[in-house]
């Protein structure tokens, strides 16, 4: 399910790096909001497209459940440490 926003309002603090998005918005399933988005995509990103969902079935089938977009190693996330600070200062 997607939160769809039928008139949205962009607001943006860059200093702070907080972006909203508000007005009215609607709870949906992808499928229903496919086919406008579909004429909206240029064909760069209808391959892109396909790529993924081939990728999406191919883990479905493989594992029974979606595949997850990465090997689960977040590299980019250091481990929790009782002194974070001198972590973060490698």
């Amino acid at each position: 399910e997607v939160v769809h926003f039928t008139t949205p309002k962009a607001q943006a603090s860059i200093a702070a790096n907080t972006y909203v998005i508000s007005g009215p918005s609607q709870t949906k399933k992808i499928q229903e909001l496919l086919p406008s988005i579909l004429n909206q995509m240029g064909p760069d990103s209808l391959q892109h497209l396909k790529k993924i969902m081939q990728q999406y079935t191919s883990g479905m089938m493989g594992s029974g459940a979606p595949a997850a977009g990465g090997d689960g190693d977040d590299d980019d996330v250091p481990d929790l440490v009782e002194n974070f600070e001198s972590a973060a200062a490698l």
